[in-house]
């Protein structure tokens, strides 16, 4: 026969846990709420796109050329305008060698000008 007090014990510790696994399940729940809310970043049409900024553009890839030296050169355009993507080797964005012609994507980088053009020197580029 079992201890009615055992039984009592063992049944209030798992109230305690269980209590404190809920406590503990919601605080993650609101904090993943709250770090998502806050920390996406914008995404910015083409021609709203300015030099020396960091920003976040998308947009569906057109061209891909990837030279000898295995820089990448893509272009993407939204519905606002088009613009070349710069992924450097050394940059080490390993998506970059598997995008094709069609593909939607998201690319975080510097915007820069060259050859009085702007383009966008890649720090993360995603497929969406």
């Amino acid at each position: 026969m079992v201890n009615n007090s055992f039984l009592t014990n063992y049944a209030k510790q798992f109230m305690d846990i269980l209590k404190i696994s809920i406590v503990i399940a919601l605080v993650g729940i609101a904090a993943l709420f709250f770090i998502s809310r806050f920390s996406t970043e914008e995404t910015i049409s083409i021609k709203d796109l300015k030099i020396g900024q960091i920003e976040r553009a998308s947009g569906m890839v057109t061209s891909v050329y990837i030279s000898k030296d295995d820089n990448a050169f893509i272009k993407v355009a939204d519905n606002s305008g088009e613009i070349t993507v710069v992924a450097f080797k050394s940059s080490n964005i390993a998506e970059v060698y598997d995008l094709e012609v069609g593909d939607q994507i998201s690319v975080l980088g510097r915007i820069e000008e060259y050859k009085g053009e702007l383009e966008i020197i890649a720090k993360e580029i995603k497929k969406i």
